[in-house]
């Protein structure tokens, strides 16, 4: 089963002091949702060409994908899928929805839903992600 935090997570907090009072190792599901939130950020920020290693880890380079075209939205809301189903496998049945509302409207806004086994069980996730004009990735849940 899944952990709720990577291996360096883990090992940063306990450089940094941080420990289970209880000693438990009880799930800590928003622990593991964070985690989760923060490789995704990782993952979105990152262009493919970037690591010698794993040459497709990443999204296309934004300049790749012709704002003005027609298919532009459908061609990152792709892109994201396909990054977030490879690179974060602690997530099931991803998928990527465009947000329009009045609050996005001026904005590339996706919710990405997925589902998130852990010892607990299945547990139905989601993220919201906002683009900047430089090609940034936010990632909110």
């Amino acid at each position: 089963m899944p952990r709720e935090r990577t291996l360096l997570e883990r090992i940063a907090r306990r450089e940094g002091g941080e420990t289970r009072r209880d000693g438990s190792t009880a799930e800590d599901l928003n622990a593991l949702m964070d985690s989760v939130r923060n490789n995704i950020t990782h993952v979105l920020n990152s262009r493919q060409g970037m690591s010698e290693c794993v040459p497709d880890y990443g999204l296309p380079a934004m300049s790749d994908m012709v704002a003005g075209h027609e298919d532009y939205v459908r061609q990152v809301q792709d892109a994201v899928r396909l990054a977030v189903e490879k690179y974060e496998p602690r997530l099931r049945r991803v998928r990527v929805s465009r947000l329009s509302d009045e609050e996005h409207a001026h904005t590339l806004a996706f919710r990405i839903d997925a589902v998130l086994p852990s010892r607990s069980g299945e547990h139905r996730v989601w993220y919201q992600t906002e683009i900047t004009g430089a090609g940034q990735f936010f990632v909110y849940d």
